[in-house]
């Protein structure tokens, strides 16, 4: 399990905004886990799975032209 600010600060690290990271990854949580079970951005844990498939998606968009 991984912490989703760590989620948060790699995707900063590479270059997104921190707005558009963190809108970016809860609509991707609140769509895997639903709304009613998330919590706070620096006490929630996600799956390892979870974390790199969201980080999948950004490699991928950082990287189009």
């Amino acid at each position: 399990m991984k912490k989703t600010i760590e989620l948060l600060n790699e995707v900063v690290a590479m270059g997104f905004s921190r707005e558009r990271a963190i809108r970016d990854i809860d609509a991707s949580l609140d769509e895997e886990l639903g709304t009613e079970n998330r919590k706070p951005l620096m006490e929630e844990e996600i799956s390892d799975q979870l974390y790199e498939d969201i980080l999948f998606g950004f490699r991928c968009e950082a990287e189009e032209p």
